[in-house]
């Protein structure tokens, strides 16, 4: 992804300007212990799903080795979230429905909250993380839903995993990860300016390499690298612009919090390139927080 390599080589370590290592290899240090920790059940289903010889029933063997988490898509796929009239009780079931790729990002959306168990409690609330996470996959799920786009799953799981970078950052650098959330707690600064500063990094570049290092798809990728700054987004400039604005609807709806709290308005050009109105977040706000919670009880 040319993209991921252009913005990584824009950074340079808080040594100052020409002084620094590029930001790619900071990057890379950072993640390195998270290069084999993508779930284990994901690669196996990935692998499937490169095979052009496999099919639907290598697939739910898979999933259906691991009761808990059979037991768990189950109920996702029958919650009012995706609203199928019909029972489904089996992963069979579920692949007819919803199809192999899709189920297999649910996969990795219920599992990846295992992979960051031990972040430090002082730095963040695990719980309130996540809530912002689901909010933001749940509000970007909305959006693509009212761009009559399809894949809607892939939105959500963009928008669940867009600041998984700042876990990394958590984990591997907690005194300077510290130093940060204090300035944009204390001083109103904005994380994304305070990170390149202290760290030569975002968490929206780290999030992107890792997810790269795991081999997920660039339409998962590059909503993670600019939701900060979407109108950077070559490739998938739409999923990257709602995963911008479900990122500000879930800090605005108050729905968890991540460690940024001073959140700029939302930008009008992207807006109205979108077609929407500013007060747009009063039109989907309740379909966002039903959702919402009925997610709660499925991913938390």
């Amino acid at each position: 992804m040319k993209l991921l390599d252009c913005e990584l080589k824009r950074g340079r370590s808080a040594n100052g300007p020409g002084g620094g290592v590029n930001m790619t290899q900071k990057v890379d240090e950072l993640i390195e212990d998270w290069v084999t920790s993508v779930p284990s059940v994901y690669v196996k289903l990935k692998q499937v799903l490169d095979d052009p010889e496999s099919s639907f029933k290598d697939f739910a063997r898979i999933i259906n080795t691991d009761p808990a988490l059979t037991a768990r898509l189950l109920k996702i796929v029958n919650s009012p979230f995706y609203g199928y009239s019909e029972q489904i009780e089996t992963v069979t079931h579920a692949l007819n429905i919803i199809g192999t790729e899709q189920l297999s990002q649910l996969v990795l959306a219920t599992t990846i909250k295992e992979q960051f168990g031990d972040v430090p409690r002082y730095l963040v609330n695990m719980d309130s993380f996540w809530r912002h996470s689901i909010a933001c996959g749940v509000a970007s799920r909305v959006l693509a839903k009212m761009m009559k786009e399809k894949s809607l799953d892939t939105y959500y799981v963009a928008g669940m995993l867009h600041d998984i970078g700042s876990l990394v950052i958590y984990k591997k650098v907690p005194q300077k990860a510290k130093a940060i959330l204090a300035r944009v707690k204390d001083n109103g600064e904005n994380i994304f300016d305070v990170e390149r500063e202290v760290l030569g990094m975002t968490h929206a570049a780290v999030g992107a390499r890792l997810l790269r290092t795991w081999k997920l798809p660039t339409r998962l990728i590059e909503p993670v690298l600019f939701h900060h700054s979407p109108h950077l987004a070559k490739e998938f400039p739409l999923a990257t612009a709602l995963v911008y604005l479900a990122d500000g609807v879930a800090c605005q709806l108050k729905l968890g919090n991540s460690g940024e709290i001073h959140v700029p308005p939302f930008n009008p050009a992207i807006l109205s390139s979108l077609g929407l109105r500013e007060d747009f977040v009063r039109e989907i706000q309740d379909t966002v927080k039903d959702q919402y919670y009925e997610n709660l009880s499925v991913f938390l």
